[in-house]
């Protein structure tokens, strides 16, 4: 598995598929893992470049706390590392957020974005549910029972009807050892520190904004921020899908980010 470097924190990634580039970011307690059910179709038309964040997967755990802008620097590494100049940026949630600061900080590295389940500026309720996840996080030592809880958080009703969360939680917990603690806690405090809004309209890149109706964790007014911000940005509205739409309903959300990227 190749690393990319980011002052000594080592950033594993991989590359698949033929044609533009195609960076995807996954968010909070997430790793490449999370875009396996939508790859195979995104690789077909692009080459995808997929990575874990420090604190997840198998990149290095952050050695102290850190901001924004380290998780932009560690992006830029790993499209270094991957020799790719200029690509289209799918970032999920947290992911979103680092894509908005990387077409802020680097708009010649960003042919166009696309933010799913993201936000620019959390609200009272928000503040909530992400000071809820920190300390649920920080206090539950059971990984299996703090997972049920995120994923409870995070899952829509249709879905969390169809399928039972502690079967949910097995076959994550079997992909993979859980993240510490202590690297969690530190990811929803970038969460909590992450504010663009004031920012949004000096972003140029061509931008496309996927929202879903049934999203506990950020639910509609943050989709609406990102769309009224970024000048001209597309929007997609998922119906009653949850927080993860690619694992929720892989093919709606394949076709929302192939009909935003297809010609460009």
């Amino acid at each position: 598995m190749p690393f990319a470097t980011n002052k000594a924190v080592h950033l594993a990634y991989d590359v698949s598929g033929s044609g533009p580039d195609l960076l995807l970011i996954a968010g909070t307690s997430a790793d490449r893992g999370l875009w396996t059910q939508v790859r195979p179709a995104l690789n077909e038309r692009f080459r995808t470049i997929a990575f874990d964040n420090r604190d997840s997967g198998a990149s290095a755990a952050s050695p102290g706390d850190y901001v924004i802008r380290d998780l932009v620097d560690d992006t830029v590494a790993v499209l270094d590392a991957a020799g790719s100049e200029r690509a289209h940026v799918l970032g999920h949630s947290l992911g979103g957020v680092i894509a908005q600061e990387l077409a802020l900080a680097h708009p010649d590295r960003v042919a166009s974005l696309t933010l799913a389940n993201s936000w620019a500026r959390r609200d009272t309720y928000v503040t909530s549910v992400f000071e809820l996840a920190k300390d649920l996080s920080r206090s539950i030592a059971d990984d299996a029972l703090r997972l049920r809880a995120i994923y409870f958080m995070a899952l829509g009703v249709t879905t969390l009807r169809s399928l039972p969360l502690a079967g949910i939680v097995e076959q994550v917990l079997a992909a993979g050892p859980a993240q510490s603690r202590q690297a969690v806690v530190r990811q929803w405090q970038i969460d909590l520190d992450a504010d663009t809004l004031e920012r949004l309209p000096a972003i140029k890149a061509s931008t496309h904004v996927l929202w879903s109706t049934g999203d506990k964790l950020l639910p509609e007014p943050h989709g609406r921020d990102l769309v009224r911000g970024i000048p001209n940005a597309t929007e997609t509205v998922l119906e009653g899908i949850g927080h993860a739409p690619m694992i929720e309903d892989p093919a709606a959300f394949t076709a929302a980010v192939l009909g935003f990227l297809d010609g460009r």
